[in-house]
């Protein structure tokens, strides 16, 4: 008497082959995302630096008594941070750049008011590929900074 085999459960090629490109094809808008969420986060820790220091040198104005001064160099990922006359040169994360809206490349503020005489200065951060950029703003003669998104 022959016995009947018990048919295997088992995938065929073809669906093995449209599983995987679904995964590939999810994989891909995943990836896609996630560059575009660490350019963010890039330009947002760059912005926060900055604004940081420029904070820092009011603050320094203030307390200090001493002149302190942030230099931005154009269209670069380096600025320089002067206290007590001692410069030192910030770097930007990886790719983003900084250029001047106003055309002011320096704010000085000025010991004991800790304001900066002036007219302000916008900077514009931008991350590599130029997908996303925020605005750092020193306001006016105060020298409040302030951090906006241009997209």
């Amino acid at each position: 008497m022959r016995r009947l085999h018990a048919r295997q459960a088992a995938f065929t090629l073809l669906e093995l082959l449209i599983a995987m490109a679904i995964l590939a094809i999810v994989a891909g808008i995943f990836s896609f995302s996630l560059i575009g969420t660490l350019r963010a986060s890039q330009v947002r820790e760059a912005a926060a630096q900055l604004s940081a220091d420029l904070r820092q040198a009011r603050s320094d104005a203030l307390r200090t008594g001493q002149s302190t001064s942030v230099t931005v160099a154009a269209n670069s990922s380096v600025y320089t941070f002067t206290r007590a006359g001692v410069p030192q040169t910030r770097t930007l994360p990886a790719g983003v750049t900084l250029t001047g809206v106003t055309g002011v490349t320096s704010v000085v503020y000025t010991a004991p008011t800790g304001t900066t005489g002036g007219n302000g200065a916008t900077w514009t951060l931008t991350s590599p590929g130029g997908t996303r950029s925020l605005k750092v703003k020193v306001i006016g003669i105060t020298g409040k900074v302030m951090t906006d998104a241009t997209n």
